[in-house]
Protein backbone atom coordinates (compact mmCIF):
# COMPACT_ATOMS: atom_id res chain seq x y z
CA UNK A 1 0.00 0.00 0.00
CA UNK A 2 1.07 3.52 -0.98
CA UNK A 3 2.32 6.20 1.90
CA UNK A 4 -0.62 8.77 2.41
CA UNK A 5 0.69 12.51 1.19
CA UNK A 6 1.27 14.83 3.63
CA UNK A 7 -2.81 16.76 2.01
CA UNK A 8 -4.23 13.11 2.77
CA UNK A 9 -2.95 13.18 5.85
CA UNK A 10 -4.44 16.59 6.84
CA UNK A 11 -7.40 15.64 5.32
CA UNK A 12 -7.76 12.86 8.07
CA UNK A 13 -6.71 15.17 10.75
CA UNK A 14 -9.67 17.22 9.85
CA UNK A 15 -12.19 14.79 9.42
CA UNK A 16 -11.39 13.60 12.99
CA UNK A 17 -11.65 17.48 14.39
CA UNK A 18 -15.20 17.60 12.45
CA UNK A 19 -16.48 13.95 14.10
CA UNK A 20 -15.15 15.09 17.41
CA UNK A 21 -16.47 18.89 17.24
CA UNK A 22 -19.97 17.17 15.86
CA UNK A 23 -19.98 14.63 19.48
CA UNK A 24 -19.65 17.39 21.78
CA UNK A 25 -22.00 19.99 19.86
CA UNK A 26 -24.66 17.05 19.79
CA UNK A 27 -24.12 15.91 23.13
CA UNK A 28 -24.69 19.52 24.59
CA UNK A 29 -27.31 19.93 22.51
CA UNK A 30 -28.79 16.20 23.68
CA UNK A 31 -28.32 17.59 27.61
CA UNK A 32 -30.41 20.78 27.00
CA UNK A 33 -33.22 19.55 25.25
CA UNK A 34 -36.42 18.62 26.96
CA UNK A 35 -38.61 17.13 24.70
CA UNK A 36 -37.49 13.35 24.59
CA UNK A 37 -37.89 12.67 20.70
CA UNK A 38 -35.73 15.33 19.79
CA UNK A 39 -33.46 14.56 22.89
CA UNK A 40 -32.91 11.43 21.30
CA UNK A 41 -32.25 12.18 17.88
CA UNK A 42 -29.11 14.24 18.99
CA UNK A 43 -28.31 11.00 21.21
CA UNK A 44 -28.46 8.83 18.27
CA UNK A 45 -26.02 11.20 16.11
CA UNK A 46 -23.54 11.02 19.04
CA UNK A 47 -23.63 7.30 18.11
CA UNK A 48 -23.05 7.51 14.84
CA UNK A 49 -20.61 10.27 15.17
CA UNK A 50 -19.05 8.35 17.94
CA UNK A 51 -18.69 5.26 15.57
CA UNK A 52 -17.13 7.47 12.70
CA UNK A 53 -14.51 9.01 15.02
CA UNK A 54 -13.92 5.76 16.12
CA UNK A 55 -13.23 3.57 12.56
CA UNK A 56 -11.57 6.39 11.10
CA UNK A 57 -8.93 6.40 14.01
CA UNK A 58 -8.94 2.55 13.69
CA UNK A 59 -8.09 2.99 9.87
CA UNK A 60 -5.31 5.16 10.39
CA UNK A 61 -3.74 3.59 13.13
CA UNK A 62 -3.63 0.60 10.75
CA UNK A 63 -2.56 2.43 7.78
CA UNK A 64 0.23 4.20 10.46
CA UNK A 65 1.10 0.07 11.41
CA UNK A 66 1.35 -0.90 7.88
CA UNK A 67 3.67 1.92 7.18
CA UNK A 68 6.07 0.85 10.03
CA UNK A 69 4.69 3.85 11.89
CA UNK A 70 5.41 6.82 10.06
CA UNK A 71 2.79 8.93 8.14
CA UNK A 72 4.34 11.43 5.42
Amino acid sequence: MQNLSTKEVNYIKDLLSWELLTIKKCNQYSNAETNLSRKQVYTNAVNIHRQNYLDLLNYTDQLIRRQGGQMQ
